[in-house]
């Protein structure tokens, strides 16, 4: 028997020992919540009806079954926290890292000092006005290797071969 249950109707909520998750359950006609604590209980209608009071003997029908409810859900909840990721998922990580690198290489090769957007907008174009080839140059470095990581992800077969590519940008 928990200590502390609560369902509530209309958002399809459960909580137990304070846990709240969203669980589809069902309560008595009328009922908009159910309240469970230490031992007794009691029911809060929708129509005005005043509440109605629950014993340890009703806890088996009524509050029992949404516990088990709430169990299960739970339970679901953590074996699919503990699975691995998959092969699509682990890439499609991989690739935001390898294009977050990339952006933050850029930022830090055009404005070393303070990579700020602005900083970076205007030290950019300073560059491209004063040294258009070095610009052009540390593009393609950056390009070139945001590239090769890029074809290491799709030929990777497995997650840990993924999850072994060492993101890095020559800066």
């Amino acid at each position: 028997m928990r200590a502390h249950v609560i369902a509530v109707a209309e958002d399809g909520i459960i909580l137990v020992d304070n846990k709240a998750l969203p669980v589809a359950h069902s309560l008595p006609e009328g009922v908009r919540v159910l309240h469970w604590h230490d031992g007794a209980g009691w029911l809060e209608y929708t129509d005005g009806r005043l509440n109605v009071a629950l014993t340890e003997a009703e806890y088996d029908a009524l509050v029992a079954p949404l516990v088990t409810a709430w169990e299960t859900e739970e339970s679901r909840l953590h074996a699919e926290a503990a699975k691995s990721p998959t092969l699509s998922s682990a890439k499609a990580t991989k690739r935001a890292e390898i294009t977050a690198g990339h952006d933050a290489a850029l930022a830090g090769v055009v404005a070393i000092s303070d990579p700020t957007p602005t900083v970076v907008a205007v030290e950019a174009a300073l560059l491209a006005t004063t040294d258009s080839t070095g610009l052009a140059y540390a593009r393609q470095k950056l390009a070139t290797r945001r590239a090769e990581l890029e074809a290491m992800v799709e030929a990777a077969q497995t997650v840990e071969a993924v999850m072994a590519i060492a993101v890095n940008y020559p800066v």
